[in-house]
């Protein structure tokens, strides 16, 4: 079903003074329970035989004084901004107290495995938003074909390979401005040998065939015409690289996921590149734990919701607080999860030291073969390679192999071959709980 798109506002000047009066209450940004509501849902929530259009022009007005406009403009002329709502402020106050490097590094050391406890995660985002885009595999097999390293047999394999392959890039790219070349490189990067003459990686699109169309067949965004793109690009990346005016850094990498999404640069992978530019931007502003938090994770949940975010802002006057609120929603809940996650990880890791201890086993491991059983224990029916285990904990093959063939001699892991070639490591059965 289509949204309600808001009304034309009603004319100040045509308002009595006991119209004015009675809709005064509508003079204000949030609702009594501080929600940014979307008309959509603003007229649902009037009360019965009230002017539906007069309440929102009230409270549309209310906003527009409030709101912070950007150096961003739609194909109408219509100029971006945003209003800081109490929830906006709690997500960046939220990511300043818990997701910046200083904080992530606090966090590894607790661990004492320098993060190789979530290692794992690193694989959630690109296998989550190709999915989003249409990846059909399950994160089971998806997982297992990025963790051994086995090459993607289909379409939607290859995307999500080439989503691992740009997610594990972006480190690489952190010194580098914002300009429409590295916004080309990104899509070349993850879009590369899934299908080429669909996605033609690297390459802005030339025509103007492109429509977003909601679940019902309806257009709801025509993006700008393609010969006005590498301009309005470049006005992109100017307002990201200037520190003109200060946005937080959340907020403005929010911004430019949409302003990328919204431009559609590309014939396909649109999505995937904005997210993956979210990602570059908070990890260049220095919040580094967002290496392992999956925004995609939560959005592919609901990706109906996701879809109106954007629709909601482009359609009335391009108010970005829609789509900045919901990200922002999803962001919380993300780094919730992870900061659970990791709270679970140091309990485990407590409670296998006592055991460790109290069996004798502990004197006799090292620190690093101790974090590897945390692993392995944490995943207690996976099959572990040699390779994985380097590649997790940052060390070489070798001293992999001598770390696991230890826990073997202990008791704690089995060692097996796997199809009569590679050789498999796994818990001890006495150990899983």
């Amino acid at each position: 079903m289509p949204i309600k798109r808001p009304p034309v506002l009603v004319p100040l000047e045509s308002l009595t003074g006991i119209e004015i009066a009675a809709y005064q209450r509508y003079s204000r940004i949030t609702d009594e329970k501080g929600r940014y509501l979307p008309f959509d849902e603003f007229c649902r929530r009037t009360a019965k035989g009230e002017n539906v259009a007069l309440a929102w022009s009230m409270t549309r007005r209310a906003r527009d004084a409030a709101i912070q406009l950007i150096n961003f403009f739609d194909h109408q002329g219509q100029q971006a901004g945003f209003v800081s709502t109490s929830l906006i402020a709690q997500a960046c106050e939220f990511v300043d107290k818990h997701a910046t490097t200083l904080a992530m590094n606090d966090l590894l050391k607790r661990l004492r495995g320098a993060g190789a406890e979530l290692h794992d995660l690193q694989l959630e985002e690109p296998i989550t938003s190709s999915q989003l885009e249409g990846a059909n595999t399950t994160t089971l097999i998806a997982r297992n074909m990025l963790e051994t390293g086995r090459r993607p047999h289909t379409e939607d394999e290859h995307m999500i390979a080439g989503n691992a392959r740009l997610m594990k890039a972006i480190p690489d790219l952190l010194d580098e401005p914002l300009t429409p070349e590295l916004i080309r490189r990104f899509h070349a990067i993850g879009m590369e040998n899934i299908d080429d003459a669909k996605y033609t990686p690297g390459e802005f699109r030339t025509t103007d065939d492109i429509v977003n169309m909601d679940y019902d067949g309806n257009i709801v965004h025509q993006p700008p015409a393609a010969k006005a793109l590498t301009e309005r690009l470049e006005d992109i990346c100017h307002w990201v690289n200037s520190n003109d005016v200060y946005i937080h850094p959340l907020i403005k990498a929010c911004i430019l996921h949409f302003m990328v999404a919204h431009e559609h640069p590309f014939r396909d992978g649109n999505g995937r590149t904005s997210r993956a530019l979210f990602y570059w931007f908070m990890l260049k502003n220095d919040y580094g734990l967002f290496r392992y938090i999956s925004i995609s994770s939560l959005l592919h949940i609901a990706p109906v919701k996701y879809a109106h975010s954007y629709i909601y802002s482009e359609t009335d006057s391009l108010d970005l607080t829609y789509f900045i609120e919901y990200q922002l929603g999803v962001i919380q809940r993300a780094q919730d999860n992870l900061l659970r996650h990791i709270n679970e990880l140091l309990q485990r890791s407590a409670k296998i030291d006592r055991m460790l201890f109290q069996s004798g086993i502990l004197s006799s491991l090292t620190a690093r073969q101790v974090t590897l059983f945390n692993i392995m224990l944490a995943n207690a029916k996976k099959d572990f390679s040699v390779v994985e285990v380097s590649e997790a904990l940052g060390i070489s093959n070798n001293t992999a192999r001598n770390d696991l063939r230890k826990l073997v001699q202990q008791g704690l892991i089995k060692e097996s071959a796997q199809n009569d070639q590679k050789t498999v490591y796994k818990v001890s059965a006495d150990y899983i709980p």
